[in-house]
């Protein structure tokens, strides 16, 4: 017959390992948790580390370098690539030669030297510049000439205007029946037959302001808005 003092000694040391904390992803959460803890609560300084690829370095914390460390989740946004070179994608410098790791997140970026401007960046400043330096006039998105339409479909005319270079707005106005702008809207209407649905309408808007390679500022009709020429520096 078995000892029942040596069984039930048995079982509280059976028990005892079930309810050891061991070795598992959940514990380790919870010893990164109050590590994390402790160090928000502490007046000691952080350790910081720079990582530096061409002309951009970077500061991260010591443990977030570290090769086991827990990844930091809560309360962290998905952060963009820190080191990306112009015209190449993201992924040729993530987990680059200097072993940054894909998901640390930096405590601060600077960059010793301005990156060199993208051509995409330089065109767009050039059409800007060159807008600026010119008279503009207001530019009705849906055509005032249509306006009863628009009021059927609850379209607010004057709410969509456009301040466009005055000769583009010349140009395309200019001929009969209020010159292609409003050709190209009447043509639309006659073949939707004014079936068609609101976000339609916006629609044949885009793509009317993509065919006539409109550029300029969105406005209401009655915003007031200084629409002469201003100098700008090259």
């Amino acid at each position: 017959m078995r000892n029942p003092a040596r069984l039930g000694l048995w079982l509280v040391l059976l028990l005892g390992c079930a309810s050891a904390p061991g070795p598992s992803p959940v514990n380790d959460w919870v010893r990164a948790e109050d590590s994390s803890r402790e160090c928000e609560a502490s007046d000691e300084d952080q350790c910081l580390t720079h990582v530096c690829e061409d002309d951009i370095c970077a500061l991260f914390r010591c443990e977030d370098l570290a090769p086991d460390r827990i990844v930091r989740t809560r309360g962290v946004m998905p952060a963009a690539p820190i080191f990306v070179a112009p015209g190449s994608g993201p992924q040729r410098t993530w987990g680059s030669a200097q072993g940054l790791p894909r998901d640390a997140v930096p405590v601060m970026v600077f960059r010793w030297h301005p990156r060199e401007k993208l051509p995409s960046e330089l065109r767009r400043e050039k059409a800007q510049q060159e807008w600026a330096k010119r008279p503009k006039e207001r530019h009705h998105i849906f055509p005032q000439a249509f306006k009863a339409h628009f009021d059927d479909k609850r379209i607010d005319i004057h709410k969509y205007v456009i301040a466009i270079d005055a000769e583009v707005h010349a140009r395309i106005h200019r001929g009969k029946d209020g010159g292609p702008w409003n050709q190209d809207w009447y043509a639309f209407i006659l073949r939707e037959r004014g079936d068609a649905q609101i976000p339609a309408y916006f629609e044949h808007a885009s793509w009317m302001i993509q065919k006539y390679g409109l550029f300029g500022l969105t406005m209401t009709y009655w915003q007031q808005v200084e629409l002469a020429p201003v100098t700008v520096e090259d």
